[in-house]
């Protein structure tokens, strides 16, 4: 990647979890990176193109993380726990406000970023599920139910209207949704090291 759009990326990825995309304008950002508006919109035409690649950016490099995650050497409730931890990170910094601006004003990003989250949720975790199943760690029910319920789960309640709408943070939304999910699909062996694991993290 060229060093200038390297450099704008990381500039507004930091600036958009901060303060958000729908208020920025490129003017503040070229004088901000000391650059011509006319380099910025030679690697980003629009600031719809802008604001997409920053958020993609943040997204793919955070799913390589997660990726690498599903193919550690330990045990699938571990992993899961793991995972959580990381999006809750995620959340943290800022994501759960910017995604409600995305979803407010550019609602065809949204659509995207929903199905690639998806997609995400279906790749990675079938993996896991599968790997706790053959432990004993997951009760054994079809795979593909308790993605698709997962999946209603977080779709339903990890988005900016529902958590506008009921004065949640998304890191406590997923928590909960997370804790009643993995209460339902975990053995009583599983309980015992995710419970020691929440335990852990509490203290």
């Amino acid at each position: 990647m060229e060093p200038d759009k390297q450099k704008i990326l990381k500039y507004c990825q930091g600036l958009f979890l901060k303060d958000g995309f729908y208020k920025v304008s490129v003017d503040e950002i070229a004088n901000e990176l000391k650059m011509s508006k006319k380099t910025i919109y030679k690697y980003f035409p629009s600031k719809q193109i802008l604001v997409k690649e920053v958020i993609f950016d943040f997204i793919l490099a955070n799913t390589s993380i997660i990726k690498g995650i599903v193919d550690q050497d330990s045990d699938a409730v571990s992993k899961f726990h793991l995972i959580v931890r990381t999006i809750a990170g995620i959340l943290m910094r800022g994501m759960d406000r910017l995604f409600g601006e995305i979803q407010r004003h550019m609602p065809e990003l949204w659509e995207e970023i929903d199905s690639f989250r998806s997609k995400l949720i279906l790749e990675n975790f079938s993996r896991i599920i599968e790997q706790g199943k053959k432990e004993k760690y997951f009760i054994d029910i079809p795979t593909t139910l308790i993605l698709n319920v997962f999946l209603s789960a977080i779709r339903g309640v990890v988005t900016p209207q529902f958590l506008m709408n009921n004065k949640f943070s998304a890191v406590e939304a997923l928590n909960h949704t997370i804790s009643i999910l993995m209460n339902g699909i975990l053995t009583e062996k599983g309980k015992k090291i995710f419970n020691r694991l929440k335990t852990g993290e509490d203290q």
